[in-house]
């Protein structure tokens, strides 16, 4: 009969034996993600090539033991700012769990956070489903259609993230990492402690082809993006303005020749989308008439005070045209003739490109002589000896036409 004695003893040993085996699949797990996360995780901002879309993993801001500020939640803030304005991602989606077990939504938190930085929040994005590693990288590329792009955590949850990435079947190409800083508390010893299970575990949810807990359609990032600037007012306004002119909605000047008033700009309600007038300018004084505007309905033309650029006595009205297609727009200048609205001047010289809207130039300015008028204009062509293809800002003197307005 076996005695107690040594059923002890063969439990201590199989105990031990289970214990080094446990300890040298940890080692031998962590040290197959560490290699292969060499040359692809990095810990200096100046490796990293830029790519579009960085990928933030989430957390909460505060620990879940003791509700402590967590410093893992305080350092990827950090490193997705830097990344982001450093101008290394153009984007962020932040990968979390929308609804943890203390109520608290990762996404938001960090979204709000990285606003608060000065990201915009227009290049943010959120994923509250990313409730595991897994899912979040999977979901990057399933849900989201990202192949490339830069994830962003402390680096020993980088070097699992990359492995996953690249051993899902996700096919994925040109994965980088940013280190953000690694916390040295002693609460944060238990964080990596508990790693070395988590690669473990890695292991066997490739082996066993986990899958997302949730997956749902296809979104590609991509034409969310593109969506996203197409619909934003900034993207139409910055190709529907001129750098170089002070734009309002209201001005204020002697339109009149008989005292100050204010000019503003209106929308018509009445117009529908393809109709050319969907604004106009009008005043509270009934002696200056309405002046219909060129503009589409997501960006609504804006005023320039001209000064008095004719030398008569009153202030001139600029406005560029909106639309949405074709980088060139029609400047026009305005000036009352006994109290009708009149073209200051009229040419080609006024339809501007995108290229002269951004160089900082005014369209037009006084003339050296009272009566005339300096424009500045693009022009692109061949050069004066018919040779070479240019595009340079010339001006030109022109005398006002005072023209009817015809179109």
């Amino acid at each position: 009969m076996v005695s107690r004695h040594k059923i002890v003893k063969v439990l201590i040993w199989a105990i031990a034996i289970m214990a080094i085996v446990c300890l040298a699949l940890m080692l031998i797990c962590n040290q197959i993600v560490e290699n292969n996360a060499k040359g692809k995780a990095f810990s200096e901002i100046d490796s990293i090539v830029p790519s579009q879309c960085g990928l933030l993993l989430g957390t909460t801001p505060q620990t879940r033991i003791g509700n402590r500020k967590n410093m893992f939640f305080k350092y990827r803030i950090d490193a997705a700012e830097e990344l982001y304005k450093a101008g290394l991602v153009e984007y962020i989606l932040i990968s979390g769990d929308e609804n943890s077990l203390d109520g608290i939504n990762e996404p938001e938190c960090m979204k709000d956070s990285l606003v608060a930085r000065g990201v915009p929040a227009k290049v943010i994005y959120l994923d509250g489903k990313g409730y595991r590693t897994l899912d979040s990288v999977v979901r990057m590329r399933k849900k989201f259609g990202v192949r490339t792009f830069t994830i962003i955590s402390q680096r020993f949850h980088n070097e699992r993230a990359l492995y996953l990435a690249e051993h899902l079947g996700l096919d994925v190409e040109n994965l980088q990492a940013y280190n953000a800083k690694s916390p040295q508390s002693k609460w944060a010893i238990l964080t990596y402690v508990r790693e070395y299970l988590a690669r473990v575990k890695m292991f066997w949810d490739i082996i066993t082809d986990q899958q997302p807990e949730e997956l749902g359609e296809e979104e590609p990032l991509g034409r969310r993006i593109l969506e996203d600037e197409y619909n934003h007012p900034d993207f139409w306004r910055e190709i529907n303005m001129i750098d170089g002119h002070d734009e309002q909605d209201t001005i204020v000047g002697n339109f009149t020749g008989k005292g100050i008033d204010t000019l503003y700009v209106c929308y018509d309600p009445t117009k529908g989308d393809s109709e050319e007038w969907q604004y106009y300018a009008e005043s509270n004084n009934k002696a200056i008439p309405r002046l219909n505007l060129w503009g589409f309905n997501l960006v609504q033309p804006k005023l320039v005070n001209e000064g008095d650029l004719d030398g008569n006595g009153t202030c001139e009205v600029g406005y560029l045209h909106t639309w949405i297609n074709s980088q060139w727009r029609y400047y026009r200048i305005l000036t009352l003739v006994k109290g009708e609205w009149r073209y200051l001047v009229k040419g080609d010289y006024l339809d501007t490109p995108e290229s002269f809207r951004h160089s900082g130039m005014e369209v037009a300015e006084k003339g050296g002589k009272k009566g005339t008028i300096l424009i500045h204009y693009a022009y692109e062509g061949l050069d004066n000896e018919g040779k070479e293809w240019i595009f340079e800002i010339r001006d030109t003197i022109v005398k006002p036409t005072y023209s009817k307005i015809d179109d």
